[in-house]
């Protein structure tokens, strides 16, 4: 207590003066360091602080004991260190669109993982913040004012600085069109996204009424009594950079680099349309891709349309729910398991494999046209969570945290569960293989991760400025010989099309003709295994839905790099 009572007389003899500049300085933080590390033109990294400055000046100016003020902006400062603990997961990015929809679509136990290994700072940006407050509380009680001389001397300097932004501002805007203060100055960007955030969450509530009268109108080429097995593997957080399968130099795909590649085709050359699983699997599951997201309330998934064409669909996933469009088209099917949900009484940690009994079940089952999609939780973070321990084939001699402190422990973590997908995907083609049924397997994961892979220190996914790491995913098929002999032009096609410029949105189209499932909706422009796909043409749906193409996402020069050196194909044009 006698040192609180002296902390409090020293800062007491500081005066008003004291409190208002750092209250000052507390706002405007995020600004300086989003200036420091954001990846935006310079002018945006200037009128981050030459146009909140005077702002957060004026506005402590208001009263004569800035405190009052401060608390009152309790809302605003809590956001502050939200992006300010956020900066050390997503260096250089905003809270964003994606992120906020995250806030209501995460799952505890997902969150928590997360939240776990960012403790320390969480604990010292909470601390720095509280810290503040206490300064505005002994300013709120302080009988001491700022004085007329201070409020009208800082006002006037105030003043002058905004009189320079807002010039400087308009005249960056004649010279770059696109320049908007709601994209380029915190915390106006994150308000907007909020906006934005709103309206996207409203359009998922009401989706079962947008979206009741729509219906694929599709029928199958093929007879009704043919027995065919099509199942659709989605994956979670893997990246194409990190497969052995793919030229990594780490065993992490054994089983599917020793098997036959007669039947096996790795297409070499795939893009994501979104990093967050939020985007991605709706583009995967629909015929609404990034140049479309407006139509994603209005349609229905992949397992409508196979129901239409007779056949009996199942999803298997598990991944938390997080109520989205993911979660409606799951539902679509005829037969929808979250093992999460329905093992939970095992008392134990489940894994991807705790699928297999759900397909096996289907497969012995009297219908005779399946389609089935299994949704693992592949690598996503926390990578030692998704495979059993003793499975570990890289060393994790420790626990880590998500700092770059431990990269080395994370990258092995996240091989092994790499290793631990390669393991899923063969078992599912052994399972399918040794079936009765003529079969085919497409897999392709949601979107990549960054794992501290170079100085820029990036980790995770879902950062509104993405990387070639999130970008480049795995996408494979495999076809039993039966299914092949059947259908030889197919396999050839896609063959053919094996180094071709993809992007995630070729998989609904490949499913339906791998099926012969016709609908108005089926393309075979995107479809791998059909002789008139046309790739080199990729979008991609940045964190404000809108389209851009992969060549204007301004990536630095190290992803571009692992672009060439991994022969992926560029093609300029713009987004329809």
């Amino acid at each position: 207590m006698q040192l609180w009572d002296r902390l409090r007389s020293a800062a007491r003899s500081l005066g008003q003066g004291f409190y208002y500049w750092i209250l000052v300085l507390a706002l405007l933080l995020p600004n300086i360091v989003l200036s420091i590390v954001m990846q935006q033109p310079m002018i945006g990294r200037v009128l981050n602080i030459l146009l909140m400055l005077p702002l957060y000046m004026l506005l402590l100016l208001v009263v004569k004991r800035p405190g009052r003020i401060y608390w009152g902006l309790g809302v605003l400062v809590l956001l502050h260190a939200f992006q300010l603990v956020l900066l050390t997961i997503f260096s250089g990015s905003v809270v964003a669109v994606d992120m906020i929809l995250n806030l209501f679509t995460s799952e505890p136990d997902e969150a928590g993982e997360l939240l776990s290994n960012i403790l320390w700072p969480v604990i010292g940006v909470g601390g720095f913040y509280l810290l503040t407050f206490v300064l505005a509380w002994l300013s709120a009680r302080d009988k001491r004012g700022l004085t007329p001389r201070f409020r009208r001397r800082t006002g006037l300097v105030a003043l002058l600085c905004l009189l320079i932004a807002l010039p400087t501002y308009i005249g960056a805007k004649r010279r770059f069109p696109y320049l908007h203060l709601r994209a380029e100055v915190y915390p106006m960007s994150v308000f907007y996204n909020m906006y934005l955030a709103t309206k996207k969450l409203h359009q998922v509530l009401h989706y079962d009424r947008t979206s009741e009268d729509f219906t694929f109108h599709a029928q199958s080429e093929r007879p009704r009594e043919e027995r065919e097995i099509y199942v659709l593997i989605l994956g979670e957080t893997s990246r194409a950079y990190s497969w052995s399968l793919y030229g990594y130099p780490r065993s992490t795909t054994p089983r599917l680099d020793s098997m036959d590649r007669s039947g096996l085709i790795a297409f070499s050359d795939v893009l994501t349309q979104s990093n967050t699983t939020y985007k991605s699997i709706p583009i995967i599951l629909s015929h609404v891709d990034a140049s479309s997201p407006d139509e994603l309330p209005r349609v229905k998934g992949i397992l409508s349309a196979f129901r239409e064409a007779g056949f009996y669909t199942a999803y298997i996933t598990n991944q938390p729910g997080n109520h989205s469009y993911v979660d409606f088209f799951a539902m679509q099917g005829d037969e929808h398991h979250p093992i999460r949900k329905e093992l939970r009484k095992t008392k134990r940690r489940l894994y991807d494999s705790d699928m297999l009994p759900y397909l096996s079940r289907l497969m012995e089952s009297d219908h005779a046209k399946l389609f089935v999609v299994l949704h693992t939780y592949g690598s996503h973070f926390s990578y030692r969570d998704r495979y059993p321990q003793e499975e570990g084939f890289f060393p994790i001699d420790h626990r880590y945290s998500g700092s770059k402190a431990d990269s080395l422990m994370l990258r092995n973590a996240y091989d092994n569960a790499i290793r631990q997908t390669d393991k899923f995907i063969t078992s599912v083609i052994d399972m399918l293989a040794s079936g009765d049924r003529a079969a085919s397997m497409l897999y392709i994961s949601d979107h990549g991760e960054d794992v501290f892979d170079d100085d820029r220190e990036r980790f995770l996914h879902s950062s509104p400025d993405v990387s070639y790491y999130q970008l480049h995913v795995p996408l494979l098929l495999w076809s039993s010989p039966s299914w092949r002999e059947a259908h030889p032009h197919l396999f050839a096609s896609a063959r053919a099309n094996e180094r071709e410029a993809i992007s995630s949105n070729a998989v609904f189209h490949t499913l339906l003709e791998l099926a012969g499932i016709r609908t108005p909706y089926r393309d075979d422009r995107l479809s791998l295994v059909s002789s008139k796909f046309r790739g080199g043409v990729r979008f991609y749906l940045n964190d404000r839905y809108e389209c851009v193409p992969i060549e204007d996402l301004g990536l630095p020069e190290e992803d571009l790099r692992l672009f060439r050196e991994k022969g992926l194909k560029f093609t300029p044009r713009p987004c329809p």
